[in-house]
């Protein structure tokens, strides 16, 4: 059996209010954080879970966040350090549809898109607080059309990828399982990934930014329902005791600098 392989992709930083992670709490400033993804080796395929951020869309639309990513970390670029292709991926795993977790997503077309059923309906229709988070669906222009309220053209639907939509925790290959953390968005998943000869890893993605978000339990201010988020801080707790799971967080600076990247893996 060929052993689980894990792969940390680093895909460059953004920065923002300190605010913006601690609701209400701060303290103010800006916090650069790292964006990643996560590439798993598996013997049921090749999965990567997040695609980060699609620089030039950043640089365009959102500039205030200070994106930063050198060419090395172009997403293809550390695909390439891991050794594979972006079309060797058979899945990619979205957390959620938020800009800095699904601007690589275009780079897989031949792959199937896994997304919580509520956040692929989400996407098509998000609030108007939360229409900037949602504006790199490029990877998918019939969910564009939908957002944007645009007939799709003759050839949208040839154009997008192919999705698998579920709920609930689920078990996508052995040991790769998409535990439910909604609250940050519509439809957000963690990732816990089950590896040999060490404690599994719980990848929390927004449902928890930082240790701090857990210690304090606070949720971060880009949220669309705070009991949700708050119960998923709580969650994240419950699966982390049950399995003995080391936490990756999603935007701590501090860890990401110690974790291996790759070419080295887990």
């Amino acid at each position: 059996m060929k052993p689980t392989r894990l792969f940390i992709l680093n895909g460059g930083s953004l920065a923002i209010d300190g605010y913006k992670v601690y609701w209400n709490r701060g303290p103010g400033g800006d916090i650069r954080f790292p964006v990643y993804s996560v590439l798993i080796d598996h013997e049921e395929g090749l999965f990567i879970y997040d695609t980060g951020f699609d620089l030039p869309h950043m640089q365009t639309y959102i500039p205030g966040d200070q994106p930063l990513q050198t060419p090395e970390q172009a997403l293809p670029a550390q695909i390439a350090k891991a050794g594979f292709r972006p079309e060797d991926v058979t899945h990619v795993l979205s957390s959620h549809f938020h800009i800095d977790h699904c601007g690589g997503h275009e780079y897989f077309p031949q792959a199937v898109v896994v997304s919580h059923v509520n956040e692929y309906a989400h996407a098509m229709k998000p609030p108007l607080f939360e229409r900037m988070s949602y504006s790199d669906l490029s990877f998918d222009p019939a969910l564009e059309c939908a957002r944007d309220g645009l007939p799709p053209s003759a050839t949208t639907y040839d154009r997008s990828p192919r999705y698998l939509l579920v709920r609930g925790d689920v078990e996508i290959a052995s040991g790769v399982t998409l535990i439910e953390t909604l609250g940050h968005s519509a439809g957000h998943y963690s990732l816990l990934v089950e590896l040999a000869g060490q404690a599994p890893i719980l990848f929390t993605g927004d449902a928890a930014m930082t240790p701090r978000n857990l210690e304090m339990m606070v949720i971060g201010s880009f949220h669309l329902d705070p009991i949700k988020a708050t119960e998923s801080l709580l969650r994240l707790k419950t699966v982390q005791a049950e399995h003995g799971a080391e936490l990756f967080f999603s935007h701590s600076m501090p860890e990401f600098q110690t974790w291996k990247k790759a070419p080295e893996w887990y």
